[in-house]
């Protein structure tokens, strides 16, 4: 058996290190191979990389010129190894090459399609763009031998016929049994007020810039840890000496968690000026259940219909006004009573959810 699996965002994100740990703790012979876009170069042992050094901030067709050059990166890689047996794409920037190699250079090869994201929706304001990538996308699909999403919801996305069901892997992080967190005095401020929490990547439509802005008038404390949008963890860097926001940049897993488990709600704001973002699967909720927390997230993603379902927390309008509004009528009781409602879902629905979905499921797939 020889895996192959491909990412071109961040290789070492929480869902491919899921994948990677089993196969360590499996013994399986795997390699991962990312897009190194900012050229800075790594040397990890089971890792390598594409290093085409691609624009940044660019949209449209300009984009796609990157995306182009690593899709034949991974048409050239899979063609120079094919002793691989199994493939797994996340994506569908490495799905399309790898079901053109599946379709043209080796048949029986099993091909994994790991839907982190719906491509064609990233591109929804490029009309042309956008129909060539959902045909590109039914491509893949049809040759994928199976098919992985991260919510049920997201199934709705497939607006074409297909002829395997998704499966579902969640983002739920992985979680040591060992880790245990109490209150600390390095994420406490000398107030009562309510803290939210943050850590996670910086991103504009994540509400981060207004929620940073909204620490200097309204009384709530924030802890946030992250890195990403230069201008985010500038507007990080201008408020962390105020008394109520401290600011860790990046952290490990565990550390973020620490962080997390100091606050009493988890941001999981997710804009949808992206189109993606309506399906929102962010990490973020599952940290909020498996800590016990309540959640603050927009209304109109399918994260509100869960909050809504369990009553986990709140939904509120992307706007500035509408997190003033909220902030100024919490209650520490209802707090409380929306983050036990949390460690009840974690417990009852997700606690095991990764442990069964690799040995029940996943072992499967693998040849």
């Amino acid at each position: 058996m020889k895996v192959l699996l491909f990412r071109s965002n961040n290789i070492f994100a929480s869902r491919v290190n899921k994948y990677v740990n089993y196969f360590k703790r499996q013994g399986i012979d795997f390699t991962a191979i990312g897009w190194d876009r900012g050229g800075e170069g790594k040397d990890v042992e089971h890792y390598e990389f594409c290093h085409y050094k691609a624009d940044r901030n660019k949209g449209g067709f300009a984009a796609m010129k990157g995306h182009s050059k690593w899709m034949w990166f991974v048409l050239k890689y899979l063609r120079k190894h094919k002793e691989v047996t199994t493939i797994h794409a996340c994506d569908l920037n490495v799905a399309f090459p790898a079901a053109i190699f599946k379709r043209f250079f080796k048949k029986d090869v099993v091909l994994i399609f790991d839907v982190c994201d719906w491509f064609s929706d990233n591109f929804a304001r490029y009309k042309t763009l956008c129909r060539i990538l959902r045909r590109m996308e039914k491509f893949a699909c049809k040759q994928a031998d199976h098919i992985i999403i991260c919510e049920p919801e997201r199934r709705a996305q497939i607006t074409f016929p297909i002829d395997k069901e998704p499966v579902v892997l969640p983002n739920i992080p992985e979680i040591s049994d060992d880790w245990h967190f109490e209150k600390s005095e390095k994420y406490s401020f000398n107030n009562d007020w309510i803290t939210i929490g943050y850590f996670g990547g910086f991103s504009m439509n994540r509400f981060l810039p207004e929620l940073l802005e909204l620490t200097k008038t309204e009384k709530f404390n924030l802890l946030i840890a992250g890195y990403g949008n230069k201008m985010i963890e500038d507007k990080c860097e201008e408020v962390k000496n105020s008394d109520n926001v401290k600011y860790f940049g990046r952290l490990p897993m565990k550390e973020g968690l620490e962080m997390e488990a100091n606050a009493d709600i988890i941001s999981t704001i997710y804009c949808k000026t992206n189109p993606n973002h309506i399906f929102a699967a962010p990490n973020k909720f599952y940290e909020a259940l498996y800590l016990g927390k309540a959640i603050l997230t927009n209304t109109g993603i399918i994260v509100e219909n869960k909050v809504s379902q369990h009553q986990l927390g709140y939904a509120i309008d992307e706007t500035p006004e509408a997190l003033k509004e909220l902030i100024s009528h919490l209650k520490k009781e209802d707090v409380t009573r929306c983050g036990l409602n949390s460690k009840r879902l974690w417990e009852s629905t997700y606690k095991d959810y990764i442990k069964h979905f690799f040995e029940e499921t996943y072992s499967a797939f693998l040849k």
